[in-house]
């Protein structure tokens, strides 16, 4: 997982040196460049500030705390994930209108050139006028302002309720509750007082049993302590469980599950959890595959579910929602899942970053004997949400009805 982010943040470093590289090229034809370089040397500076929090303190390498101040990172953070690749694209498309047009020039005849006094006159914004002053004035201006956007929205979510009828479900436990908390993300882009809200508002729903969907951290184990605090204040009558995430394991998995457990927190880890409610006292069980890389998940999933017991519900809590095809062959008639983010940024409902990465982003999907939830999550990496809300699930259960 370490050497994906490495990967990552190294294409990320070459994409910042070829738009670098591109917007000095582009000033030599400018008016008063100096004026620009020095907007563009500002840039590039604050830009090598998240290589030196990469390098120096970000704990994907081994750190414990970013060291740049909160809007900083956001706005690094929406630059180098958001505009940055638009900004390329952008460059990259003049370069290949300026070959074009190059090579059109070699083809064209002589006779066919046009004499000087027939050349149309300059246009008064040229296309390298208005590539630097977007990269160098609109961009960064839009970058900052969705930070802004951001920091307001930061720690807020909605209360999303599920009414679930489902085939098998123990008619003694109609009406049972579950809450889900997904995706909390306890890191650079939380506070306490966040966390602190999604424990109050959880335990306000007083439901039977909660569970927590993966990446309870965003990447530093040093901020696991912070986030167990708020798991342990978490009440329900029935437990609280919870599985790794992705995020969870990236400074080894092996040292999240061993704190984790430490602190007396029910994870499952490749485990079955069989729960037995005292009301109505039909048990049901809570399987919880490990985080593991795409293509070994189905694996995971398999070996989690050949621990059931046959002759109980089962309930798969999956932090990928793409396991749902693995667990609902292996006759899982339930799969809760995080992960996604609600597809982070949509323009509309099936339109965004949910359909572009997955096959099933958010909300409720059903096939003919197993239904899949899939949570926005409470929490982010990533600090902008746009039409993918922050939330926390509360799921009502119910026996389906024979028709």
């Amino acid at each position: 997982m370490t050497l994906l982010f490495v990967a990552i943040l190294i294409l990320l470093l070459l994409l910042d040196v070829f738009v670098y590289w591109r917007m000095y090229v582009l000033l030599r034809a400018v008016r008063r460049p100096w004026i620009w370089r020095v907007i563009l040397s500002c840039l590039a500076f604050t830009a090598l500030a998240f290589w030196v929090g990469a390098v120096v303190a970000l704990p994907l390498l081994g750190g414990t705390r970013d060291p740049l101040p909160r809007w900083l990172i956001a706005s690094l953070y929406i630059w180098h994930f958001l505009t940055l690749p638009l900004m390329v694209l952008a460059l990259l498309l003049d370069l290949l209108v300026r070959a074009l047009r190059n090579a059109r020039r070699l083809l064209a005849s002589d006779a066919a050139k046009k004499t000087p006094d027939e050349s149309p006159p300059a246009p008064m914004l040229s296309r390298r006028n208005f590539l630097t002053s977007l990269g160098l004035t609109v961009v960064p201006a839009a970058t900052i302002s969705m930070a802004g956007v951001s920091r307001t929205k930061l720690g807020k979510f909605r209360i999303m309720p599920y009414q679930l009828s489902i085939a098998g479900w123990p008619r003694e436990l109609d009406g049972y509750t579950i809450t889900v908390v997904a995706d909390v993300h306890a890191g650079a882009f939380s506070t306490q007082k966040m966390l602190d809200d999604i424990a109050d508002a959880t335990n306000r729903l007083r439901s039977d049993l909660i569970l927590l969907a993966g990446d309870l951290i965003n990447v530093a184990l040093a901020d696991l302590p912070g986030a167990l605090d708020m798991v342990l204040r978490l009440d329900a009558r029935d437990g609280v469980y919870m599985i790794q995430g992705n995020h969870d394991v990236i400074q080894g998995p092996d040292r999240f599950d061993h704190a984790v457990r430490r602190r007396g927190v029910n994870l499952l880890v490749d485990e079955v959890a069989t729960i037995t409610p005292p009301v109505g006292g039909m048990p049901f069980q809570v399987l919880g595959p490990r985080w593991t890389a795409d293509r070994f998940r189905d694996d995971s999933v398999a070996y989690t579910a050949s621990l059931r017991d046959p002759g109980m519900f089962p309930l798969m809590l999956a932090h990928h929602p793409h396991s749902w095809d693995m667990a609902a062959a292996c006759g899982i008639p339930l799969v809760i899942s995080g992960h996604t983010h609600g597809g982070q940024i949509m323009l509309t409902d099936r339109i965004g970053g949910g359909p572009l990465r997955f096959k099933y982003w958010s909300g409720r999907y059903d096939k003919p004997d197993s239904t899949l939830i899939v949570s926005n999550g409470v929490g982010n990496w990533f600090p902008l949400r746009v039409n993918a809300p922050a939330e926390i699930l509360q799921i009502t259960m119910h026996p389906a009805h024979p028709i």
